[in-house]
């Protein structure tokens, strides 16, 4: 092109190419669709931006959980080794044991009497009756 058109004949043509695309109203459909464009991409950016913080945020309380968990079945193991439920069975017993020796026959006497004292109630109540 620089070969069969002279500088000056160029920059006219330039000049026709503007004012036509003027005329026509393409260079302002082609700047609003830069200015779209240039806000579709600010948006998408956002987005990343956004999306980006959400799975930091994810995967902070996913580590979170897990640390919670581990802790919680660490306390659990640490319990269990502790106590066992057999020895702390044992162990209430022979306190038990310890503090009232008779603990059996103590029971038993104090069902006796509620139950004598119950017989007595059902035996009056039978006999008001009759």
């Amino acid at each position: 092109m620089s070969n069969i058109f002279s500088e000056e004949m160029k920059k006219e043509i330039i000049k026709l190419f503007d004012k036509r695309m003027i005329e026509l109203k393409i260079k302002e459909a082609f700047d609003i669709q830069k200015d779209v464009l240039i806000g579709i991409e600010k948006k998408i950016k956002s987005l990343a931006d956004d999306v980006e913080d959400a799975r930091d945020m994810g995967n902070d309380n996913e580590n979170s959980i897990n640390d919670n968990e581990n802790s919680i079945k660490s306390i659990e193991d640490m319990i269990e080794d502790c106590v066992k439920q057999d020895d702390m069975e044992q162990l209430v017993g022979k306190i038990m044991l310890r503090l009232m020796p008779n603990f059996n026959e103590k029971i038993s006497k104090e069902i006796k009497k509620h139950l004598v004292v119950i017989a007595e109630f059902v035996i009056k109540n039978f006999k008001e009756k009759e």
